[in-house]
């Protein structure tokens, strides 16, 4: 399988997720961690989405007029992506299987509650006080699930990618995606 996209908005993604893991860095470096943990979300966010956006289009349920269809510009909640994701891995796609460890989706989605819990007492007097060494602990977590990510999205690539692969979408994945639509309680179907 080829990728559909021009090098150059690959090369200028590059150049764009440079710009933000340098910004990352320099967040640590200058003790910015609120920053570093932002950038950090942010980051999570685009990898995922990615992921996700290559093989969405073989979702019968992302083709049709869903929730899932409506959100193609990286709209859907990240523990959305990652759960979309981690269906594939449950149902041993290579692609997915073979280039994340499974823990992962757990050990970020348990980071991203946790910085979400600190962004919204950041205003807190409760908290504020011992608000730098939690976003510091959040920051140096964050980033080596990052680290991590990254990695494993190269992985992904390189095996989605390869001449020979072939993705397939299984359909017990598809049945369990919150994009499928719903009955509601008149037996009708709901987006």
């Amino acid at each position: 399988m080829k990728s559909t996209e021009p090098m150059e908005s690959r090369l200028k993604r590059v150049d764009m997720h440079n710009y933000f893991l340098n910004r990352i860095d320099l967040g640590m470096k200058n003790k910015n961690y609120i920053e570093a943990s932002w950038l950090i979300y942010s980051c999570f966010e685009n990898r995922f989405y990615r992921v996700v956006e290559k093989y969405r289009e073989n979702c019968k349920y992302c083709r049709s007029k869903s929730k899932c269809n409506k959100k193609n510009k990286n709209e859907l909640a990240l523990a959305t992506k990652i759960k979309c994701v981690q269906r594939l891995h449950d149902n041993n796609v290579a692609c997915i299987s073979e280039a994340f460890r499974y823990d992962l989706y757990k050990d970020i989605l348990d980071w991203v509650n946790e910085r979400n819990d600190l962004m919204h007492e950041l205003l807190s007097l409760e908290y504020y006080e011992n608000t730098d060494d939690r976003f510091k602990k959040s920051a140096e977590e964050g980033l080596k699930l990052l680290t991590e990510t990254y990695e494993s999205c190269t992985r992904f690539r390189s095996i989605f990618y390869t001449d020979e692969y072939s993705f397939e979408f299984p359909e017990a994945a598809m049945e369990n995606c919150p994009c499928k639509p719903r009955k509601n309680d008149n037996n009708t179907p709901s987006n």
